[in-house]
């Protein structure tokens, strides 16, 4: 066996001449057998195994007697994807394991071969690691395989019969998924194309979306916050590289080396090691000020060092965000200071005249409700009030906008910074955010708050946003001067956003037409894995419920009461929110209480017993919170 730790990603290259890329950080293990990649820690592999076998299960029942004859896991679930990217045939399997534990297969022929990823791992690492781990598997290029490539095309002007194939399809997409509404602007050549709304802004209600309808649009905030920042960067408040404790002095991570390292740019790069802790906000926020939120991030320690790999942070970018208005209005408190910084240094300068954060005004306006998807996958409207969680890290994820206003968003991103033949922001300030920061594949990048990405060789900003009753995606194409938005009322619409975004690209540049398979195959499978996950949960019985009945505390999440109402059974009440609740038997044995009802469906507590005592445990990835009886 060869083996060797890497000092810089590097491209290796299997017997049969397929490459595929391994990071810097990790451990190549060379073997006849396959190419193994070992985490730094050593607590994930990912295995590369090619082989020549006649379907999917035999070249995967192959692949694991070669590296470990006696793998004898079941089949948790096996399904196959649209072959793409000139590859014959793609699936993926995931097996029966404890909840802390990930083995998966995925799985791509091109002609008579299979190549196999065998991943085995803790989820933790999985979750530390995900960005590097797929880079692993989806780089692989077999020889001779031809990736779809619109190098050297110029964008199709967005004609009329172009622009009503691109209509019909969004309206089909929005039927197929069940998304109840969205509303969708296409902007190019410096004008709007396309503004329109689809479907309803409340579910049973007849209410039609239209192009001002608002909606939130999540984590699409990120780069109007990072857009904010850069204007006062022109003014020279501060600078890209300034340290973050200059500016908040009292700002503090768990770890010393962190705190001292971090500049500005690095709130919002995705860069720090600092892990994705959105629980903590999620469950408590009722009385929760910017000011605690910032405060209980000195608890908050890196998992993986410094510009290492990319982990997405929400509190980060809260930080950077308020951390940025605080220059600017130093007497005020965080939220107020930065709610009139985006007002003044964004919303009125674009003439967003409907952007907002305030719940009172969109409750008085044209809005969409919140549909978060139940256990069968029906989206059920609830009040917006259901999205006020979002407030104390309104940085990253609290704005309310509408496809009118968006627009003005792409196009000053086209105009470099111009907008109406004004220089809202400097190119140079507005471009620095551009700029790679940390990679998350061979093909994207994360920079200040926009991820940066190459496919098909045309080069993309873009971000998308999840709350829990909204889901929205923004791309632009800046060297084609085109750009999308997409707003939807439902917190589960991946599939819907992946096929529009991909379907304008089809009519753009001539692409495959592969986006009305996408998205099929997405709304079966997402389909027969919500059957299959109900068939594991079943009535909470009184045996098995009422010991669990009480209060229960954990340092982050705070205090939750599990009870039975006397209309809808037991539930589990964290104070700004309740759901009903389940008893869930994995396949493995785990015996978990699952929430089964929005506006937060499956989140699992465990049962246990510990050092004589009853706990509950919440597996969140990286972290395990402990509940324990309420004194």
């Amino acid at each position: 066996m060869k083996k060797r730790t890497l000092a810089a990603d590097e491209k290796v290259t299997t017997a049969s001449g397929a490459t595929f890329t391994a990071s810097a950080g990790w451990t190549v293990e060379e073997r006849p057998e396959g190419i193994t990649l070992v985490a730094p820690e050593g607590d994930l592999r990912v295995t590369q195994v090619e082989v020549a076998e006649p379907d999917r299960d035999t070249a995967v029942a192959a692949a694991w007697k070669r590296i470990d004859p006696s793998f004898a896991l079941k089949v948790a679930q096996a399904q196959d994807l649209p072959a793409r990217e000139g590859w014959d045939a793609i699936a993926q399997i995931v097996y029966v394991t404890a909840p802390t534990r990930l083995v998966a297969a995925f799985a791509r022929r091109k002609g008579s071969s299979w190549f196999v990823a065998l991943v085995d791992g803790s989820s933790a690492a999985a979750d530390r690691r995900g960005a590097q781990m797929f880079t692993a598997i989806r780089s692989l290029r077999a020889k001779g395989l031809e990736k779809e490539s619109f190098a050297g095309k110029t964008a199709h002007a967005l004609d009329a019969t172009r622009l009503a194939e691109l209509d019909r399809f969004i309206e089909d997409a929005r039927v197929a998924t069940g998304v109840p509404g969205a509303a969708v602007a296409v902007v190019q050549g410096g004008k709007v194309v396309l503004a329109k709304g689809y479907g309803v802004k409340t579910r049973g209600a007849k209410g039609k979306v239209g192009p001002r309808t608002l909606f939130m649009i999540g984590s699409i905030t990120k780069p109007l916050t990072s857009l904010m920042m850069a204007r006062l960067v022109d003014r020279k408040l501060f600078a890209w590289d300034t340290p973050v404790t200059e500016i908040l002095p009292s700002f503090a991570l768990g770890d010393a080396a962190t705190t001292r390292a971090l500049q500005m740019k690095h709130t919002i790069c995705a860069c720090t090691g600092m892990p994705r802790q959105d629980l903590e906000f999620i469950f408590e926020y009722g009385k929760v000020s910017p000011e605690d939120r910032l405060a209980s991030m000195k608890t908050m320690m890196p998992t993986t060092h410094f510009g290492e790999t990319f982990q997405y942070s929400n509190l980060m970018v809260s930080a950077g965000g308020f951390a940025a208005a605080h220059v600017r209005s130093p007497k005020r408190k965080l939220y107020p200071a930065y709610e009139e910084a985006m007002r003044e240094l964004v919303f009125r300068p674009l003439g967003m005249k409907s952007t907002t954060f305030d719940f009172k005004r969109v409750a008085h306006g044209d809005h969409a409700s919140p549909h978060p998807r139940d256990l069968r996958g029906e989206p059920i409207a609830l009040a917006i009030e259901s999205e006020a969680w979002t407030v104390p890290v309104a940085p990253a994820g609290a704005t309310w906008s509408n496809v009118e206003d968006m627009a003005r968003v792409i196009e000053l991103e086209l105009g470099k910074g111009k907008l109406g033949g004004v220089q809202v922001v400097s190119e140079e300030q507005l471009l620095a955010r551009r700029v790679p920061q940390v990679k998350i594949s061979d093909e994207a990048s994360y920079g200040l708050a926009w991820a940066v990405t190459r496919e098909h060789d045309v080069d993309a900003i873009g971000h998308d946003g999840g709350t829990v009753g909204f889901n929205t995606l923004l791309q632009i194409l800046p060297q084609h001067g085109v750009g999308i938005i997409v707003l939807t009322n439902t917190g589960d619409a991946g599939a819907f956003l992946g096929a529009v975004n991909r379907r304008l690209v089809e009519i753009l540049f001539d692409g495959a037409p592969e986006a009305k398979q996408i998205l099929a195959t997405r709304v079966k499978l997402d389909a027969e894995a919500r059957t299959e996950e109900m068939k594991l949960i079943g009535e909470a019985d009184a045996a098995w419920f009422d010991p669990l009945i009480g209060a229960w505390t954990t340092p982050g999440l705070g205090r939750i009461e599990l009870r039975r109402d006397r209309k809808q059974g037991p539930v589990l009440d964290a104070g700004e929110w309740k759901v009903t609740v389940g008893k869930k038997t994995g396949r493995d044995g785990t015996v978990s209480l699952v929430s089964t009802g929005v506006p937060i469906v499956g989140l699992e507590l465990v049962p246990r017993q510990a050092d004589g005592r009853s706990v509950l445990v919440l597996d969140a990835g990286q972290h395990d919170y402990v509940f324990e009886r309420a004194r």
